[in-house]
């Protein structure tokens, strides 16, 4: 059996707050003294996000998301005023969506066309709001250029009682952009064009571009700022799905969570805190010990949206090859991520977290108390994910496995065979992460943890946790290839394109 650490040894193991507790107790007592050593040397602090500080150097910005959280404060003029923007386009976005409730008259369908953190957050928080209570219009999530997804949008809903939310920070996104024209074509064919206006609606850091690429009506355009990133959007404008599906009350739960949740992270020091120590953690295991793969593993259906959502933040905001200053190159960043939902993901990658010659680390979400009536499936689930991390950690080596399978009657060279193919190293850490209950404030409080633990993370590689250029290198490309598939112009393309483009004139024919 692996050897591991006394738990008791380790310093502060567990940690309770805002409603989860964290256990790091299937860590050893050397990487939480390298994670705390690193957290320590951090010229960086949580304060920087709530004050006027750039973060994000490579667009000269500030990093406000923490300031669109309902009755967060900044630390100066500039971050003060710009928390009271955030917080007045809020209170215009529940005035409105009351409003289109009432409107409506009956249950409306919403048109949710989004990208990457213009829907991730917002989709995995429905979906797991939606086990919760019942939502008050019917979404239809529409992100990929997939017609075949558009055209069960469209069909699903009923264009007299339909509003469309055109999610994009920029108003540039390309998906966006062509499914919106798409879905306004819809509602011209059914409306006409200016009642089909009147059912667009823009969230947006670039209301100019709102009002004139689609002519979206200026009282249906709500405002972020420049200033948060997509992927930690959910907390303004952006979020407004939530507030149509599940009101303003719900929304200020999660708000709520997210709060308490920054509280701590602000006020702790980040040595001792939730957030530093995952971030601590997970880069001394990328740094120190070399391991490249960090699993997330959540254990109930309400958490079925939030793996992509949570690979996206990690691996949008780490994945970084070069230092904050633009200046030197980084050879070690973010680990890569998989994640899903428990238990049918013990049946797909977790033979590579027990077995597999690279050690992985590991995270572990669960819900204390059921959200059902069905109890002793609740402890099931739960003993299965605590049972993944005592596994992970404590192992069952060969020698182990060879003595009870002879125990069992089978001989000892045969045994020893079997033996090792049965044997699990152990020694693969884990952090267990309980939610006390499925609460808004809680799936608030998660989200803001993994974004602080996100931040910390970037700043402890010297790395820019808030930027994204490599994926717009891929979206020029696909531009151009776009405009020579539509003009046979293949100029200017690269040998390997040429060759697929010639493989789809052929199989039009």
């Amino acid at each position: 059996m692996a050897r591991r650490p006394d738990a008791q040894m380790l310093p502060n193991p567990i940690v309770d707050t805002a409603g989860l507790r964290l256990e790091f107790t299937r860590h050893g007592a050397q990487a939480l003294a390298t994670a705390r050593t690193t957290l320590a040397s951090l010229p960086q602090q949580p304060r920087d996000l709530v004050c006027s500080t750039v973060l994000n150097g490579s667009e000269g910005r500030p990093a406000w998301h923490l300031l669109a959280r309902l009755q967060a404060q900044g630390l100066d003029a500039e971050s003060r005023a710009a928390a009271r923007f955030l917080h007045a386009e809020h209170q215009r976005m529940v005035d409105w969506s009351e409003g289109l409730l009432r409107q409506a008259g009956r249950v409306p369908d919403i048109i949710h066309l989004g990208a990457g953190g213009s829907e991730t957050p917002m989709l995995a928080l429905h979906t797991a709001l939606s086990v919760l209570r019942q939502p008050r219009c019917r979404l239809h999530w529409v992100a990929n250029l997939d017609g075949a997804t558009l055209d069960a949008a469209l069909r699903d809903s009923d264009p007299a009682n339909t509003w469309v939310l055109i999610n994009s920070k920029s108003f540039r996104t390309q998906e966006v952009m062509r499914n919106a024209a798409a879905v306004l074509q819809w509602l011209e064919s059914h409306l006409g064009a200016e009642q089909a206006r009147s059912r667009l609606v823009a969230l947006s850091s670039n209301a100019e571009a709102a009002q004139l690429r689609f002519g979206v009506p200026a009282t249906q355009v709500f405002r972020s700022l420049p200033e948060i990133g997509g992927r930690f959007s959910v907390w303004s404008c952006h979020g407004l799905a939530l507030l149509l599906a599940f009101g303003a009350e719900t929304v200020a739960e999660l708000h709520a969570g997210a709060l308490a949740m920054d509280q701590h992270f602000l006020h702790t020091p980040l040595v001792d805190s939730a957030p530093g120590l995952l971030a601590g953690l997970s880069h001394a295991y990328r740094v120190r010990f070399g391991l490249p793969l960090l699993s997330i593993g959540l254990y109930g259906d309400a958490f079925a949206h939030m793996p992509l959502y949570l690979q996206q933040l990690l691996m949008e905001s780490l994945g970084k090859s070069t230092s904050a200053d633009g200046l030197q190159p980084v050879t070690v960043s973010g680990p890569a991520v998989i994640s899903g939902v428990g238990t049918p993901v013990q049946h797909t990658y977790f033979q590579l977290l027990h077995q597999a010659a690279v050690p992985v680390f590991h995270e572990i979400v669960a819900v204390a108390q059921p959200w059902h009536a069905r109890q002793d499936e609740h402890r099931a689930l739960l003993a299965n994910a605590l049972g993944q991390a005592d596994a992970l950690w404590h192992g069952k080596d060969a020698s182990s496995w060879q003595l009870e399978l002879m125990q069992q009657g089978m001989p000892a060279a045969q045994a020893l065979r079997a033996a090792h193919h049965r044997a699990c190293p152990g020694g693969r850490p884990s952090t267990f992460i309980w939610m006390r209950n499925l609460h808004p404030r809680q799936l608030g409080a998660l989200l803001a943890l993994y974004e602080h633990r996100t931040v910390v993370e970037g700043w402890l590689y010297g790395i820019n946790p808030f930027d994204q250029w490599g994926v717009e290198l891929g979206k020029t490309l696909a531009s151009r290839i776009e405009r020579a598939m539509l003009e046979q112009d293949p100029n200017g393309l690269s040998e390997e394109t040429v060759a697929s483009l010639d493989f789809l004139r052929e199989s039009d024919e």
